[in-house]
């Protein structure tokens, strides 16, 4: 999900340091896994890395991979995070990315028992290098993206996050004249699909409702919509409907479901496994 559950503290403050294994499958033959660790750097620094890779049976039938060094600084209502990211250019697909995403969330109202109301606000910047339609020609290209969200807890039980973002236009190149880019768009903005976006989007928004299922049992289901526009191309709408489970104090299960469908094209289906475990 996006910033829903979100803390103004650092996740896992109590532990040294620990690991997510973020995995979806689904049409196209998609395989996408995501593995991060993270450590407390310092008492309120958290530092992480990630690796990551995907692919399908369509266009990128070969491993993209991709590579993070997420940071975070929190104070007690706010939270300062950088992620640079990469793409390594691969031989077969003559395509990479390289980028950062900066990230920040203030508290604006704390009530232990009537709920929160938190912002946050991001953007991001990438340098891309992609092939084009003319095969010999691979051009290098920068955008950037903006996003707001906005997220309501009512008594610790009921969440509800709204969010919006704007992607620029690259300077002289298309959604058209692009052949396999490599970057995923995700990495700009949330865009609420487990698939990987490599297509640019002029815009998106998205809202996400969930219900904690506490005390009775460490559970929350959740539901979320968006929609996507790209430069050039129809839009997309997505839906995603999920479960994240408490397995035990140190162990925390989130099972997916995302629908998602181009203009003119079918549903497709995909799913989605996240393990977060704290040591």
């Amino acid at each position: 999900m996006a910033a829903l559950f979100s803390t103004c503290l650092i996740p896992g403050a109590s532990a040294a340091w620990w690991a997510e294994n973020d995995y979806a499958t689904g049409s196209n033959g998609l395989k996408k896994d995501s593995l991060t660790l993270f450590t407390n750097a310092a008492p309120r620094l958290t530092a992480g890395f990630n690796a990551a890779f995907y692919k399908d049976t369509a266009a990128y039938r070969d491993k993209v991979y991709s590579f993070r060094l997420p940071l975070t600084y929190s104070g007690d209502r706010f939270s300062v995070s950088a992620k640079p990211f990469v793409y390594p250019v691969s031989a077969v697909a003559r395509a990479g990315a390289s980028g950062c995403k900066v990230y920040a969330l203030a508290s604006l109202e704390e009530d232990p028992e009537a709920g929160y109301l938190r912002l946050a606000l991001s953007g991001a910047w990438a340098s891309q290098k992609a092939r084009t339609n003319n095969a010999a020609d691979i051009r290098t290209f920068s955008q950037s993206a903006y996003e707001v969200q906005v997220e309501k807890s009512f008594f610790d039980q009921f969440f509800f996050l709204a969010s919006a973002s704007g992607f620029t236009k690259p300077n002289g190149v298309s959604n058209a004249t692009l052949v396999n880019p490599a970057m995923d768009q995700s990495e700009m903005a949330y865009l609420g699909t487990f698939r990987q976006i490599t297509a640019i989007p002029e815009w998106a928004m998205a809202v996400q409702v969930a219900r904690s299922m506490k005390p009775d049992f460490d559970s929350h289901l959740y539901a979320g919509y968006s929609k996507i526009s790209y430069r050039g191309m129809g839009a997309a709408n997505s839906a995603i409907t999920g479960l994240k489970i408490g397995l035990t104090e140190k162990a925390t299960l989130d099972l997916a479901y995302n629908m998602y469908k181009d203009e003119s094209a079918n549903w497709k289906n995909y799913y989605k496994i996240l393990l977060q475990v704290f040591f």
